[in-house]
C-alpha cells in the first residue's frame, strides 16, 4: 500500500474501535525491518506476523533483467525471512506465529511472471525452514497460497468481465476470491485452532488448482470399457 491508503485504511480501522499504527518501510532493506519490530512494543509485545509484502514484473526468464530478478525475489524471500528474524525474539517470549503469504504460482510455473514463480516457490521452502528451526523455540510458521483473488493488483483483470468469466469458469467453486476469502485462513493460521500447525502450505484457491484435467478433452472416455481393460485416460 502507499502511505496515503495505509492511513485511510488505519483510519477506518480506528473508527471501528482498533488500535493501530501504521509504518511504512521497504520490507527487503535489513535496516528498515528493525523499526517495524520495535513498533510492536506499543502493544506490549508480539503474538502474530504476516508477511505479505508481494509484486510481479512480468516478462520472460529469456528477457527478464536480472535487477528485476533480485528485486522480486528480495521482495518475496529475502524480506520475509528478515521480518522473521528481527520478530524471533518476540514471537518466542509469546508463543507465537508467523505466516508468510505465498502463491499458488508457488507450485505452479506461470507464465509470463519470469521471476515470480521461482521466488514464491523459494519462499515456500523458506516457510518450512523456519518452521524446523524455530518449532523448538515455540514459534510455528506457516504458508498461505492464495489462488485467484481480487486485489487493488489485479482489479484491472477483474474488471474485464470476459476475462473475469473465463477465469471463474476454471474454479469448482465458480467464483474469484476476495481478500475476505484469505483473510479469514489467515486468523485460522494464526489463531489457537491451528495450534498443532506448523510448516504447511494452505492453498486456498476453491479448488483451482485440482482441475488440470478438467482442460482435457475426454469425449473418448463415454462408453469406454470399465476400468482394468487395459486403457487409461492419461
Amino acid at each position: 500500500l502507499h502511505r496515503e491508503e495505509l492511513d485511510a485504511l488505519a483510519d477506518e480501522l480506528r473508527a471501528q474501535g482498533h488500535r493501530v499504527f501504521p509504518v511504512v518501510a521497504d520490507m527487503a532493506d535489513e535496516a528498515a525491518v528493525a523499526p517495524l519490530i520495535d513498533a510492536a512494543q506499543a502493544f506490549g509485545g508480539l503474538e502474530a506476523v504476516v508477511s505479505n509484502a508481494g509484486f510481479a514484473i512480468p516478462g520472460p526468464l529469456l528477457t527478464q533483467r536480472v535487477e528485476d530478478w533480485d528485486r522480486v525475489f528480495a521482495v518475496h524471500v529475502r524480506a520475509a525471512w528478515l521480518l522473521g528474524r528481527a520478530a524471533h525474539p518476540l514471537l518466542k517470549a509469546a508463543g507465537g506465529s508467523m505466516v508468510v503469504t505465498t502463491s499458488i504460482s508457488g507450485s505452479h510455473a506461470t507464465a509470463p511472471l519470469g521471476a515470480y514463480s521461482p521466488s514464491k516457490a523459494a519462499a515456500l521452502m523458506l516457510v518450512r525452514q523456519m518452521a524446523l528451526e524455530w518449532g523448538p523455540d515455540g514459534i510455528r510458521v506457516n504458508a498461505l497460497s492464495p489462488g485467484l483473488t481480487e486485489t487493488p493488483g489485479t482489479a484491472v483483470v477483474y474488471a474485464q468481465p470476459q476475462a473475469r468469466a473465463q477465469r471463474a469458469s476454471r474454479i469448482p467453486l465458480r467464483r474469484i476470491a476476495q481478500a475476505e476469502d484469505m483473510a479469514n485462513a489467515l486468523s485460522f493460521l494464526v489463531g489457537p485452532d491451528a495450534a498443532y500447525v506448523n510448516g504447511i502450505d494452505l492453498l486456498v484457491d476453491g479448488g483451482f488448482a485440482h482441475g488440470l484435467m478438467g482442460s482435457v478433452n475426454m469425449a473418448g472416455w463415454q462408453g469406454a470399457p470399465s476400468p482394468g481393460a487395459g486403457r487409461s485416460p492419461t
